[in-house]
């Protein structure tokens, strides 16, 4: 019998899942107005699954309406409400309403796509779905064991026709998982399209200095484990909603069966729940450090493909890397060991208070309280079903939970580790005006190495002009890399000015105005920001006089391949540069694994032929054969300009 309690929670259920769904129709349905959703048939594939549905609807329909007389031993609707068990038919049609709306939503979300749509209503929704088919199963199991155990002819159950029941169970328990798997497949990688975009904007819009600072190997666990941790979570929980709902319909439908036996088993399962929460807190540690050691893994295997020729050629350093790397190994595995055994001794811990309260149900129950045998068979096959769903879809996911929560906790701190300038926004020098000067008033730039010490750069004062060759010396440590890291917007300054054509502009914004190849150059395999296709000849000729032609070809933007020696990779490099065309150029000793007559070429011919364009060329050489070729000769000792001569040849 459905009490009137029960009847108002069924109904308080039924109008709140109703009032979602509306709302939800609501939005859709304005946004296919508004075209923000587009029909998406799918073809003759669309049309079988629509038909699919509707069959789905029909047989739905005809259980919901075979309820009297299947549950009911042969009631009809008419004499269901005189003599049949109170509120049923008020709870048949309070189903029916939120299934057949629930179902318009799913057909105008299925056939009008929205794209980057995040459908969590849904998952949801079919989750619970799911959980409630789930509980169908196991509870027309047990009517049916009940029928049997009744001593009636053994062709009773399958007039009884409880099976059509059990294949509904059956249906909505696959149909809804499967439909919320495949909506998952889509918002996991949705999840961790979106926080590894996020990650990389912030990066992109990140001082150098930030960048620089990074612990090696932070940037891919971000990237990669972190956000591929959040995104797999996302099956855990949905299979934790479902398993959620099955376990509180078991629950009601114990509660139904024996009331001291539902609050006795209730008691022990919250036990068990603090027990593991305990356990939570003490494996975090594990986890966390667990996560210090990954990212040292991964600077390693940075370390092992960057430094593989210098391994290769040295059998003790070689060896000491493999004892280091192998030492990150075992610390990763051994933090992942004990964090996952703390779980494991509390899970064994939980499977036996679990298996020990149905124990004492099944012995002490009889003799404590008047319950019939068919009663308490039912209970203890309930609550054996319920065993699995707590196992698998409780207590496995609360590790799960705790490395995600690592796994948040590090994407944020990470995430403000290198918090990006807002201010800054992208721009690009078109048309830059002749005779631009970039002026330096004051300008100072200090920093501290690893091992604390620090090393400042300035005060300088100089104006570099465009259309002129400004050569730049020094000794190492002279603080000549760091001014051309201040001169293209790579460091900001501390203190002091920085105008270009005499207006003051943000240090960033240099970067518009330089195309430069450092000496830890990186060479792209795309021409990216170059319109080349309006610059084919220029690189074809180019590609013949630094001598990488038959090396080297660029396709659509891309080279065919980079596998080439030093020189010509610089040479390549400098072919990019050429091909930016931008107001300024900074070459940072570009000609020190050159052989001489690429040399040559670099001063006598490139060189020159960018000034007589107007650009500005600063070069960081010690090439003095070549010094009579620049109008300007700066250098630097001790992070200062101790004297800038002016070329005789100017």
């Amino acid at each position: 019998m459905i009490s009137d309690g029960m009847f108002l929670a069924i109904l308080c259920i039924s109008a709140v899942v109703s009032l979602i769904t509306i709302f939800y129709i609501v939005i859709s349905t304005k946004e296919i107005v508004c075209r923000q959703r587009y029909f998406k048939g799918g073809g003759i594939k669309g049309l079988f699954n629509f038909v699919m549905s509707l069959v789905f609807m029909g047989f739905m329909g005809y259980c919901l309406y075979n309820i009297p007389e299947i549950l009911f031993f042969g009631l009809t609707w008419n004499s269901l409400e005189k003599v049949g068990p109170d509120n049923v038919e008020k709870v048949i049609i309070c189903l029916s309403f939120v299934i057949s709306i629930m179902y318009i939503y799913f057909i105008l979300t299925s056939f009008f796509y929205k794209p980057n749509d995040k459908p969590y209503f849904m998952v949801i929704s079919l989750s619970i779905i799911s959980g409630i088919g789930n509980s169908i199963v196991v509870f027309i199991i047990n009517r049916g064991l009940g029928i049997l155990a009744g001593g009636l002819e053994k062709w009773t159950l399958i007039e009884s026709k409880l099976y059509i029941f059990f294949i509904c169970g059956i249906l909505l328990f696959t149909v809804a998982a499967m439909i919320v798997r495949k909506k998952l497949i889509s918002v996991t990688n949705n999840i961790i399209y979106e926080k590894r975009i996020q990650i990389i904007d912030k990066i992109l819009k990140a001082p150098y200095v930030k960048i620089s600072s990074l612990e090696d190997g932070s940037i891919y666990a971000a990237l990669n484990n972190d956000t591929e941790t959040i995104g797999n979570f996302v099956g855990h929980l949905v299979s934790g909603i479902t398993g959620v709902i099955t376990l509180i319909t078991c629950f009601v439908y114990l509660a139904i069966l024996d009331k001291r036996g539902t609050l006795f088993f209730l008691i022990v399962l919250i036990v068990t729940i603090v027990i593991f929460q305990l356990a939570v807190s003490g494996a975090q540690k594990f986890f966390e450090q667990n996560r210090n050691y990954q990212n040292t893994f991964f600077k390693n295997i940075n370390d092992l493909v960057e430094g593989f020729k210098e391994l290769y050629i040295n059998a003790r350093k070689r060896m000491g890397f493999r004892r280091d790397i192998e030492d990150s190994c075992v610390s990763y595995r051994d933090t992942r060991i004990a964090g996952d055994y703390k779980f494991t001794n509390v899970t064994i811990l939980g499977e036996i208070l679990y298996t020990g309260v149905i124990g004492a149900i099944v012995f002490t129950f009889p003799i404590l309280f008047d319950i019939q045998i068919s009663t308490l068979q039912n209970f203890i096959l309930v609550l054996l079903y319920m065993g699995g769903i707590i196992k698998e879809s409780l207590f496995a996911v609360i590790p799960t939970c705790m490395r995600v929560v690592v796994s948040w906790k590090r994407i944020n701190s990470f995430a403000n580790s290198i918090s990006a300038d807002e201010d800054y926004r992208d721009s690009e020098i078109e048309n830059a005006e002749e005779n631009l000067t970039i002026e330096f008033r004051g300008v100072k730039f200090a920093y501290k190495n690893e091992n604390g010490e620090s090393f400042e750069v300035g005060p300088i004062d100089y104006t570099f002009k465009f259309g002129e060759i400004v050569f730049i010396m020094g000794g190492n440590g002279s603080g000549k890399s760091t001014l051309a890291k201040l001169l293209t917007g790579l460091y900001l300054p501390d203190e002091g000015q920085v105008l270009v054509n005499g207006k003051r502009v943000n240090s960033r914004e240099l970067g518009a105005y330089f195309s430069s190849i450092y000496s830890d150059y990186h060479l792209f395999e795309k021409l990216y920001g170059i319109e080349y296709k309006d610059k084919l000849k220029d690189i074809e000729r180019y590609l013949n006089i630094l001598g990488i032609d038959s090396k080297v070809e660029i396709k659509d933007g891309e080279f065919s391949t980079l596998k080439l020696s030093s020189g010509q990779r610089k040479r390549l490099a400098l072919l990019v540069s050429y091909l930016e065309d931008r107001p300024a150029y900074l070459f940072d000793e570009w000609a020190s694994d050159q052989d001489p007559e690429f040399r040559k070429f670099f001063y006598k011919t490139l060189l020159p032929e960018l000034k007589a364009r107007g650009k500005a060329v600063i070069a960081i050489t010690h090439d003095d054969k070549y010094f009579d070729d620049a109008d300007k000769i700066i250098k630097m000792d001790m992070g200062k300009i101790v004297s800038s001569i002016i070329s005789v040849n100017v």
